[in-house]
């Protein structure tokens, strides 16, 4: 009897590992679905509704054309100088009001940088121990020259470990040679903290060290 419970639990456990991703990326399709669908989904079935005599039912997925019809016909729109003057009043607008201007700058500056549209202050991806001996924390080169009070201007660099939201984060001070250059791009670093360290190129390749301050 132990030897069919165990492998009965055995079953159950790799039945389980094996359906789970399964179940979790079904619902995430589903979610995402009804997300887009349900966004102008309502409308267009209430217009048909009443451009058609007797319709009364729900049809799935017409909002979801109707979201990307919407999305490409923006797309399109914003090759005329006319509707970029639109958005950017928009924004602008956006910018002005104390609680949305934190969320829409965050959103606009995280955008930009996945794109490539803006230029990143950001000069390297570095890691270094930190908050302990043995712990190492991937961070962003902010700055290579730090005036210690004691003439070493070339001593320490400032290194800025941001959270997951991008816009949140400390600057950390570090001595030049205890930071490793990685061979990774910004823009992967960025993917990297978003996603809470997912998204991570393999191998880590790490450069030889942090050059002196030209």
């Amino acid at each position: 009897m132990r030897g069919l419970a165990h492998t009965l639990r055995q079953s159950f456990v790799a039945g389980l590992l094996a359906l789970l991703p399964v179940y979790v990326t079904v619902r995430l399709i589903l979610f995402a679905f009804e997300l887009l669908d349900g966004a102008l989904g309502h409308a267009v079935n209430a217009l048909l509704g009443l451009g058609i005599p007797g319709w009364d039912r729900y049809v799935p997925g017409l909002g979801l054309l109707a979201t990307v019809a919407v999305v490409t016909a923006v797309g399109w729109l914003l090759r005329y100088l006319v509707f970029k003057r639109v958005v950017h009043a928009v924004d602008g607008l956006l910018e002005r009001i104390p609680i949305v201007r934190s969320i829409h700058h965050a959103t606009r500056q995280f955008i930009d940088l996945l794109r490539g549209a803006q230029a990143t202050p950001f000069q390297q991806v570095v890691l270094f121990e930190y908050p302990m001996p043995g712990r190492y924390t991937v961070g962003l080169l902010a700055r290579e020259q730090v005036d210690d009070g004691r003439g070493g201007a070339d001593d320490l660099v400032v290194v800025f470990v941001p959270s997951n939201h991008l816009h949140l984060g400390y600057p950390v001070l570090v001595r030049r040679d205890e930071v490793r250059p990685v061979d990774m791009k910004i823009e992967d670093a960025i993917k990297f903290f978003v996603s809470c360290g997912v998204l991570l190129q393999d191998p880590i390749v790490l450069d030889r060290k942090l050059p002196a301050a030209g």
